[in-house]
């Protein structure tokens, strides 16, 4: 799909298709530059008979429009004037896609006149409706494809440059999105831990300039200590990998600019081992690696972007099986920073392979680490499907997610991380317990890694609720790649 801006007079441009916003009980006003008067009272006399009344994701395609060069205009209702939102906007860009994509329609314009978010944002109405366009173009299949090129009508000149900052933005971060969802929808029959390791060594070719990547095996994973990430991924014949892609954009300023890790829970397959999990829904476990497929995606709208930082991915790839070598509840196991943990329940895997990731983590003099993990299922409970939970050891960086989260409409909630856990963890044979005493499960799992975390700014996003949907609109989200992308964005201030 190609996307374009343009500056032009509408009524001259010849393609197969304009959308143009309708207002509910508005009328439809001439603009210089915009349409011709001819064709608004044409619209308007269409709106008095009650042909559209401008409700939310409302159609109405018209044809043979007097005084007008392109084939159609598609008429489309975006509810009540200056209340439109990214949940609006995301409505009214699926109900024109539909329309348009069954009449194999290939070029069309958008006028943002109407379809633009409140206060005349031109920034993040192209961003919305770039990201609408690409997630209802994900879930059909590509022989179904037949739009081929979109452009964005902009009236005022000096939203211009906006508007070309706005496109370059969301091409590279949904370039990111669909990458991240792509890997999450595989069978874990192919996205093993090996797989996601060959994945990140091709994305480091690619952008062989800025990226270079090591992959850790097991035995390099003891050689180093790594116990509990081993001990998660020993039952399986598919043998635990962490990826590490190092990222340096080409035009970095500072020669001493600090690094940021993001570190992605990859568990391609958990079947909760020995504390085995219920079997409805345990097909969904092919998800628990979205973590990982998010920082994997946020690398390449980095590199996309050239953004100038330098930034850490750690894709910690491994699997949860059942076994004669599968670690058990009782085993007490000594991490990497020798700290020892007292496995209670072994679903509780994913903060062990976290906790020797944040460990090896310090080797690189972070100065911000965020991990990115389907954690808990007690996290769902609190939250629902539509926020993600947020934990941070620091405000600022808590509060700079949380503005990337407000930005993108990609929504986290901060929940407490305070003393008073211990006893929640508490082991009368080893330093910690792997879970809690079975409250606040996702409180209790964030301050486990807070311990392994103390010497940095850190935060933790745990995205148990909104990395995938279930039902029949199952799919990866591709959630927090465009707010973990927002945040870089707004670290490095670029334009």
């Amino acid at each position: 799909m190609k996307f374009f801006i343009k500056n032009s007079i509408l009524e001259k441009e010849k393609t197969d298709c304009i959308i143009i916003g309708v207002f509910e009980s508005c009328n439809f006003e001439s603009d210089e530059n915009y349409l011709h008067p001819s064709i608004c009272i044409y619209i308007n006399n269409l709106i008095k008979k009650g042909d559209i009344d401008g409700h939310i994701g409302q159609t109405l395609l018209l044809y043979n429009i007097p005084n007008i060069i392109c084939e159609r205009i598609l008429l489309v209702g975006c509810g009540k004037k200056n209340n439109l939102n990214r949940h609006h906007l995301n409505k009214i860009i699926n109900s024109a896609m539909t329309v348009l994509n069954k009449r194999s329609i290939q070029n069309i314009i958008i006028s943002l006149k109407k379809i633009i978010l409140k206060e005349n944002d031109i920034y993040w109405s192209i961003r919305g409706i770039i990201n609408s366009i690409n997630a209802f173009l994900y879930k059909i299949s590509e022989k179904n494809i037949y739009l081929n090129a979109i452009s964005f009508h902009i009236k005022q000149n000096n939203y211009l440059n906006i508007a070309q900052n706005a496109l370059k933005h969301s091409l590279a971060i949904n370039s990111g999105i669909i990458a991240a969802k792509k890997i999450s929808d595989l069978p874990p029959n192919i996205c093993n831990p090996l797989y996601l390791s060959k994945k990140v060594q091709k994305l480091s070719e690619k952008y062989k300039d800025m990226m270079n990547s090591t992959v850790i095996d097991i035995k390099e994973m003891e050689n180093l200590g790594m116990n509990a990430y081993i001990a998660v991924g020993k039952a399986s014949k598919n043998k635990p990998y962490m990826s590490v892609i190092e990222y340096s954009g080409r035009n970095i300023i500072k020669k001493d600019q600090k690094v940021i890790i993001l570190i992605g829970k990859g568990l391609t397959f958990d079947s909760g081992g020995i504390s085995i999990k219920p079997s409805k829904n345990m097909h969904e476990m092919k998800y628990d690696m979205c973590g990982a497929a998010a920082v994997y995606g946020t690398l390449i709208a980095a590199a996309e972007l050239n953004l100038p930082l330098k930034i850490i991915g750690i894709l910690a790839g491994c699997e949860n099986m059942l076994g004669g070598n599968a670690f058990r509840p009782g085993d007490i196991i000594k991490t990497m920073s020798g700290k020892t943990v007292e496995i209670l329940n072994t679903d509780a895997e994913g903060r062990l392979v976290l906790c020797d990731v944040l460990t090896y983590a310090k080797r690189f003099s972070p100065d911000i680490i965020i991990d990115i993990a389907t954690l808990t299922g007690a996290c769902v409970v609190a939250l629902g499907n539509n926020f993600s939970g947020l934990f941070s050891n620091n405000n600022d960086l808590a509060c700079s997610l949380e503005k990337a989260s407000y930005e993108t409409h990609d929504k986290v909630w901060r929940l407490p991380l305070c003393s008073g856990n211990e006893d929640e963890l508490h082991s009368n044979c080893a330093d910690f317990s792997n879970i809690g005493k079975s409250k606040a499960g996702a409180i209790s799992a964030a301050y486990f890694l807070s311990q392994f975390s103390k010497e940095y700014k850190w935060a933790h996003l745990d995205i148990a609720g909104t990395a995938w949907n279930s039902g029949k609109k199952k799919g990866a989200t591709g959630r927090p790649v465009e707010l973990l992308s927002q945040f870089l964005l707004n670290k490095s201030q670029f334009l």
